[in-house]
């Protein structure tokens, strides 16, 4: 009976006590996919997370960022959905955007159920706006124009187009879709010269071109507006588009083990308060939230754009 109390507490002192797998991880670099081109907001978060991630993770390996394009992020999921569930391989996900192709009938090689969700990361909240030197300066004036207003967007499947077709829904704006733009900075751009009427912009992206007077905020979907003059959702009596925004959560394959997830999480969590790093995201801020509340916020999502998905069809 003693030999055996004995071997217990060795076992505990060297560690042996722990699961197996939480000995063995990570036993090498973490993977960390970005499903789209260097130089965007995901890109950016990604890279400034992961040195931090090295940093509170148990075992000393690298966390190395890996641009995968193609497909509207679905190249990077689909890859990520075919790696060994170890941990090892994780990614950034763009919800909703990564959510409306198959909320369309079209074939994906993944399902966002299925994900071993491990955090979010942040959250960014949508505005409406119009260039500067555009007649329309209110909300009312989109309604006199007794014609579709006409929004540019990256197209089906971004999360700024899912934003344009929700919110011109519920907000009972006809519209019409001017796609092909390969980013925000393009499809603003061109709401400023005039090619469109109006664009749906992140806030973190539309600082900039408030400041510079280049366009007109008419409604933010935000608690409280950052714009004066700018309605919320809320103000304007559509509460349920109160903080319609882009997700930009971390997972896993399927069947990545618990305990697994649990230290990349806490990894994370940690990264997003330490305090260095936090100066250096003031612009751009963190929303942290755990593995449970970012697989809740997925069901909840995915119900929510669920209903208008004849809009999409459009």
């Amino acid at each position: 009976m003693q030999s055996r109390s004995v071997l217990m507490a060795t076992c505990l002192t060297l560690g042996l006590g722990l699961p197996a797998t939480s000995q063995a991880f990570p036993n090498k670099d973490i993977t960390f996919i970005i499903p789209y081109s260097a130089g965007g907001g995901f890109d950016r978060t990604v890279r400034a997370i992961a040195p931090y991630m090295e940093k509170y993770l148990p075992k000393k390996v690298n966390v190395v960022p890996k641009n995968v394009a193609g497909a509207g992020g679905r190249k990077g999921i689909s890859q990520l959905f075919r790696a060994k569930p170890d941990g090892h391989t994780i990614a950034v996900f763009n919800i909703p955007g990564m959510a409306v192709p198959a909320l369309l009938g079209q074939k994906v090689s993944y399902d966002l159920k299925k994900a071993s969700w491990m955090a979010r990361l942040a959250r960014g909240t949508y505005v409406l706006m119009v260039g500067a030197k555009s007649g329309i300066n209110s909300l009312d004036d989109i309604k006199k124009l007794n014609r579709p207003l006409k929004i540019t967007t990256p197209g089906l499947g971004s999360t700024g187009h899912t934003a344009s077709v929700v919110a011109s829904t519920v907000m009972g704006l006809p519209f019409k879709m001017l796609t092909g733009y390969k980013g925000s900075k393009q499809f603003i751009l061109a709401a400023i010269r005039g090619d469109g009427d109006a664009v749906f912009a992140l806030v973190t992206t539309v600082r900039k071109y408030v400041q510079a007077g280049d366009v007109k905020v008419l409604a933010s979907f935000e608690k409280k507006s950052s714009f004066p003059g700018a309605p919320t959702a809320r103000e304007m009596g559509i509460p349920e588009l109160e903080g319609m925004g882009l997700e930009r959560l971390v997972g896993g394959p399927p069947g990545v083990p618990a305990d697994r997830i649990k230290i990349l999480e806490s990894a994370m969590l940690k990264a997003m308060a330490d305090p260095e790093l936090q100066a250096k995201m003031k612009k751009r801020p963190f929303l942290p939230a755990g593995a449970a509340e970012t697989s809740k916020r997925v069901d909840s999502v995915l119900q929510f754009y669920l209903k208008y998905k004849s809009a999409f069809a459009k």
